[in-house]
């Protein structure tokens, strides 16, 4: 099972092909026109095809709503959203969400792990998240950290000295403190 934010782009995914194919059988522009004799209002698509009949007025409004070119823009939206909450490649110790920002000194990740981004839960809501899907969901693995790099020379001369340092014996009587302890 993916993380949040792979669940998330499966559900936009679905909801894309399922506008595609609808709009490939309809018009983009749907417009609910009223039937005075009938007292029925009509969903009709660009092309003045006849989509649906005998709807209510809010159920007409609504289909003409959610017409194809709408949850396609939708979409869009989304996929921004998920473009901005994702892994922070800059943290390696846990899988940080990047639009949630940092605080404090250290510019520590305001959201440790990307399936608790409060921005993708709710895009998740949005789109049927349920706490079991929530649950079985998979947790995000944080960015592998980058090579550490290779002992310089300078680094061995500095180490080399701690290892060569004289015992603290001999340190003059004049330098030791009033709680000095001498070790060999």
């Amino acid at each position: 099972m993916p993380d949040l934010h792979g669940w998330i782009t499966q559900q936009i995914t679905h909801l894309e092909a399922l506008c595609r194919s609808a709009d490939k059988e309809h018009g983009r522009d749907w417009v609910t026109t009223w039937e005075a004799r009938t007292d029925d209002f009509e969903l009709l698509d660009s092309s003045g095809t006849l989509v649906a009949r005998s709807l209510l007025p809010g159920a007409a409004g609504l289909l003409a709503m959610h017409d194809p070119a709408s949850v396609l823009r939708r979409c869009e939206a989304d996929r921004r959203i998920l473009a901005r909450h994702q892994i922070d490649p800059d943290v390696h110790y846990t899988p940080a969400c990047k639009g949630c920002g940092t605080y404090g000194d250290m510019e520590l990740p305001e959201t440790d792990n990307l399936n608790d981004c409060p921005e993708l839960l709710d895009l998740a809501y949005a789109h049927g998240l349920t706490p079991e899907i929530l649950a079985s969901l998979d947790q995000p693995v944080p960015p592998p950290a980058p090579p550490r790099p290779e002992p310089s020379a300078v680094n061995l001369s500095a180490y080399m000295r701690l290892w060569t340092a004289r015992p603290t014996s001999s340190v003059p009587p004049a330098l030791r403190g009033p709680n000095w302890k001498a070790r060999p």
